[in-house]
């Protein structure tokens, strides 16, 4: 049995999204059941070949992590991230529409430069796991075994900055069929040889979410 507590952070996928991915757009509802990730990675492109991959735990005391994702000028040395949603509520306990949302709300501890559009991809089928000395099985995603089990882009959306940075707002990113485990891959924008970085704390109040049953 998978232990996500210890070591690393993440767990299982069969994704498929309900709409063909479109630019996230504002969106202000409020209703439903709001559920934020369970857990986050972080996947280095520069760690590809050593079998290396980070997790992003413990949780801060205020139940955040750090929703950072970056890459250097000409699509180098990127750094994505990898969201875990665990225990979803699927029908018929709970009822869609499932949508993936950012709820951005201004804190001062955000950072962001350059290019700041996020592509949000599926991640098919369980992901990589290790066994360590002590026997212990943890989920354990790299860059190349995570390239392996990307699937289809689902949504794309812009983290504001500037002026924009402080007005708070919810961005819709997809709407996705409900499976107990779901798994995302948010990368920086590769279409333009721009660099790019942006870091938020996402937790139980902001940040990435599902919210279903509106």
């Amino acid at each position: 049995m998978l232990n996500t507590n210890a070591h690393l952070l993440l767990h299982l996928l069969i994704f498929s999204p309900l709409i063909t991915s479109a630019p996230a757009t504002p969106s202000n509802q409020v209703c439903g059941t709001i559920q934020p990730p369970s857990n986050f990675y972080q996947i280095y492109e520069e760690e590809q070949f050593t079998n290396q991959t980070s997790g992003l735990g413990p949780f801060f005391p205020s139940g955040e992590f750090s929703f950072a994702t970056q890459q250097e000028a000409n699509n180098v040395n990127e750094r994505d991230l990898i969201a875990s949603f665990k225990n979803i509520a699927c029908p018929p306990v709970g009822r869609g529409p499932y949508n993936i949302e950012f709820n951005f709300v201004p804190d001062s501890r955000y950072t962001a430069s350059g290019n700041t559009r996020i592509d949000v991809f599926a991640i098919n089928g369980d992901l990589p796991s290790l066994t360590f000395p002590d026997g212990e099985v943890s989920e354990y995603p790299t860059w190349g075994s995570t390239n392996r089990q990307t699937g289809s882009l689902i949504g794309t959306f812009t983290l504001p900055t500037g002026a924009d940075a402080r007005k708070p707002r919810v961005l819709f990113i997809n709407s996705v069929v409900c499976r107990p485990t779901i798994n995302l891959r948010f990368s920086v924008t590769n279409d333009s040889p721009a660099a790019g970085s942006v870091n938020y704390f996402s937790g139980p109040q902001a940040g990435l979410r599902i919210r279903f049953g509106c």
